[in-house]
């Protein structure tokens, strides 16, 4: 007769109760290393283990009430989550006099203060020497004082102050709190005494045994937070800025995204690190979390999710901002711009309008001005529009010289050549050093065959910036087509070729000079060259410099 080796039902009961109570005896080891430390590994395995257990027992009432207690302390369950598990651990041990200190705790957060001092006393019965629960119900009767808005009870300072007195003194004999005292006395001394040495040797600027000292205490101490951002601070000083992210970084996570903490990593990486765009997000992500109805965190993350170019992202966060500070002009902007990147035009019309009705700023006011003219001109073809909102600018703000320049290009675009001139050469009175400038009027000129002023302008841009490849490109078409003067006009054609070596139009002109003075295989090899290019960068219409090329050699 074969036997049957499966365990007997009551063997399965001892294996499951065994496995349950190896991983809470885990999860209490975490959870006083967490305690003394405050590390993140400590808090999430405290976490895992204390899950596992009721998983593998759900009768174990000291799981339910350790775990609210982590949960509700770092943010993540709130405090009537907290007194529904504790409640539950009540139910399954009523003898348990931690269960009903726990739930009297969370009682009394909840402003619950008679249903909690009913829970405390109930565990002073059930454990009269415990000091923690005498402590905690003082403080209760406090609290229950200081929130009472009609006469004050005797009988709660009295408790107050009896429940204090015989809690203090039973703390001298309670072997768990002179534990936990003399563990945290050690750690205390041990920070002090590591923090003073490292304060030492920053004094006489040996900042790197300083950090040394800091990072041998930093695992062993709870108060490591303090030590990392000594770290840090050495860290920016020796300009080691991605050790001094990885410190400030460490202090968020091990203070729980505090939100002092969470600014201070911000402030460090936008003024040192601003290309950490995504750990930016995180912050300001953090930062909304804990306070939703904190619209510059929004405003803030709609910028960032721009620099990765995610336009759907920050427009959303725009309009969280808007939603938290609706009248808000700065918002309005730049939720205008967010619609403008996703071709949204006449939303950003309508939000540009009541960012400049609200006038903050008026050079500020100026710009959102000319963000709206360009609109009206290059989107919607309305340039009566355009120039009128840059002629209102132009009372906004002492910087002109870039709003003459708009409302002259708007008339260069729409061929009225006389005013154009006029408004370019009142941009050059505000700002006469600007290369540009010259280049547009010379090209004005040029369209109305005024072929030496010019020369002249195309001159002046290449003498105040020796580098501008269009100014050599066009001064040269000028000397090719306006003078007749090909030889001249490759030297301007070379320079900007030199500078440029891509520039499409500059190959192709030096063709077309080769191709006037009737040197077909040299006119050949630009048009080629021009060709190759534009491959790749696109400025021409590939058909225009394929028929010059073909027509080289017609007969």
């Amino acid at each position: 007769m074969l036997i049957n080796k499966s365990k007997f039902p009551q063997e399965e009961d001892d294996t499951i109760m065994t496995n349950a109570q190896k991983t809470l005896e885990k999860a209490v080891e975490a959870h006083q290393r967490y305690l003394l430390k405050s590390t993140n590994e400590d808090l999430t395995t405290a976490i895992n283990c204390y899950i596992e257990t009721i998983k593998e027992n759900p009768d174990q009432s000291s799981a339910y009430y350790h775990l609210a207690t982590l949960l509700h302390n770092n943010g993540q369950i709130g405090v009537e989550n907290a007194i529904e598990q504790c409640s539950r651990a009540v139910e399954l041990n009523p003898f348990d006099a931690n269960a009903h200190m726990y739930l009297g705790y969370f009682l009394s957060l909840n402003q619950q203060f008679d249903e909690a001092k009913e829970e405390f006393k109930t565990a002073i019965r059930l454990k009269p020497s415990t000091s923690r629960t005498r402590l905690v119900l003082a403080l209760t009767c406090l609290e229950k004082i200081k929130n009472t808005t009609s006469k004050k009870s005797i009988k709660d300072y009295t408790n107050a102050l009896y429940y204090g007195i015989t809690g203090t003194l039973m703390s001298l004999f309670d072997k768990a709190s002179i534990k936990m005292l003399c563990q945290n006395i050690a750690d205390d001394l041990n920070f002090a005494k590591h923090k003073a040495v490292g304060e030492f040797f920053e004094k006489i600027n040996s900042e790197k045994r300083a950090y040394n000292i800091y990072l041998s205490a930093v695992d062993n101490s709870k108060k490591s937070i303090a030590l990392y951002e000594r770290m840090a601070k050495i860290a920016i000083k020796k300009n080691r800025h991605d050790i001094a992210f990885d410190c400030l970084n460490n202090v968020v996570i091990l203070s729980n995204n505090d939100p002092i903490k969470v600014v201070n990593a911000i402030e460090y990486v936008e003024k040192f690190q601003s290309d950490r765009v995504n750990e930016l997000i995180d912050y300001y992500t953090i930062l909304a979390n804990k306070y939703p109805e904190l619209s510059k965190c929004y405003y803030e993350l709609g910028h960032l999710y721009l620099k990765k170019e995610e336009k759907i992202n920050a427009l959303s966060a725009f309009k969280l901002a808007l939603k938290y500070d609706e009248e808000n002009p700065y918002y309005q902007n730049s939720l205008a711009y967010a619609y403008v990147q996703l071709e949204q035009y006449d939303s950003a019309i309508e939000l540009y309008k009541k960012a400049l009705a609200a006038n903050p700023n008026d050079e500020w006011s100026a710009v959102v001005a000319q963000a709206l003219a360009a609109i009206y001109h290059q989107i919607k073809g309305n340039s009566e529009a355009a120039i009128s909102m840059l002629e209102n600018s132009l009372l906004l703000t002492k910087n002109k010289s870039q709003i003459y320049e708009a409302i002259a290009d708007i008339y260069y675009d729409n061929e009225d050549l006389d005013h154009a001139i006029e408004y370019y050469q009142f941009a050059l009175k505000d700002d006469s050093e600007n290369p540009k400038i010259y280049s547009r009027l010379a090209m004005a000129n040029w369209e109305k065959d005024c072929i030496e002023k010019a020369i002249i302008f195309y001159s002046k841009a290449i003498e105040l910036d020796s580098t501008y490849d269009i100014a050599y490109n066009n001064l040269g078409v000028v000397f090719l087509d306006g003078l007749g003067d090909a030889q001249r006009a490759m030297d301007y054609f070379r320079t900007a070729i030199e500078i440029n070596p891509n520039y499409v139009l500059a190959h192709f002109n030096l063709a077309r000079s080769y191709e006037t003075l009737n040197e077909k295989i040299n006119a050949a090899k630009q048009y080629q060259k021009a060709l190759n290019i534009n491959k790749t960068v696109e400025e021409l219409d590939n058909k225009i410099i394929e028929e010059r090329l073909y027509k080289l050699f017609e007969a």
